[in-house]
């Protein structure tokens, strides 16, 4: 049919008929989880148990953390795997969380999110680079935004610590200092985890709360 055709008067191309229904489409995140699995598994094989507070870990990465990677990454993690992992070694209910990092990617920012929402962590503060807001505005944007929504902490100030801090109700602590950020992690990266309740409060009081008072007081 040409466009004439289409434009002649006794025939009507505009339907005045709605849909019947409002329609849905729910796309679940099947990548995101099944990379979150692929690192649970890993992080299982590295730290099955937590360490006495007598011992710290030293731990390398070996550079195979970065989701793009779907060959062989059964022995793959990075620092945002430590999280939920270690969330879960605490009991996994109403854990305190300290986070800082220079940047964010989305997957760790919706994990985060994730565990707010499930009651995993009670208690959030996250803590950043200024980069992360002006360079990842869109995950930045959702990780406050969702923050917010928990009335929880986020603060942007110069930054380039890399520490994860949790406290369980029963009072067990696991502090996690690194190279790495909350990211891929495509090159070799070190940690160092620790129970020692006296480095979760170095990094708490020393760091953590004292920048939020600072920017409290501003």
């Amino acid at each position: 049919m040409s466009l004439s055709d289409l434009l002649k008067d006794d025939i009507d191309i505009h339907t005045r008929d709605n849909l019947a229904n409002p329609q849905t489409f729910e796309r679940k995140e099947v990548k995101r989880r099944f990379v979150n699995g692929l690192k649970k598994e890993a992080m299982n094989k590295l730290i099955p148990t937590l360490p006495p507070i007598t011992t710290d870990l030293y731990i390398i990465g070996n550079g195979s953390g970065a989701e793009i990677k779907h060959g062989n990454i059964s022995d793959a993690f990075d620092f945002g795997t430590f999280i939920p992992h270690l969330v879960e070694l605490l009991g996994n209910v109403d854990i305190v969380a300290y986070v800082s990092t220079w940047a964010m990617n989305r997957n760790h920012a919706l994990n985060l999110l994730e565990m707010l929402d499930n009651g995993n962590i009670k208690t959030l503060t996250v803590v950043t680079d200024p980069y992360f807001t002006t360079r990842e505005s869109a995950v930045a944007n959702t990780l406050i935004e969702g923050i917010q929504r928990h009335n929880q902490t986020f603060l942007t100030f110069k930054n380039h610590v890399k520490s994860i801090c949790l406290l369980a109700p029963d009072g067990r602590t696991v502090t996690v200092t690194g190279s790495a950020n909350l990211s891929s992690q495509p090159r070799c990266e070190q940690y160092i985890l620790t129970t020692h309740p006296d480095v979760y409060n170095f990094f708490v009081d020393d760091f953590f709360e004292e920048m939020i008072n600072r920017n409290v007081q501003k």
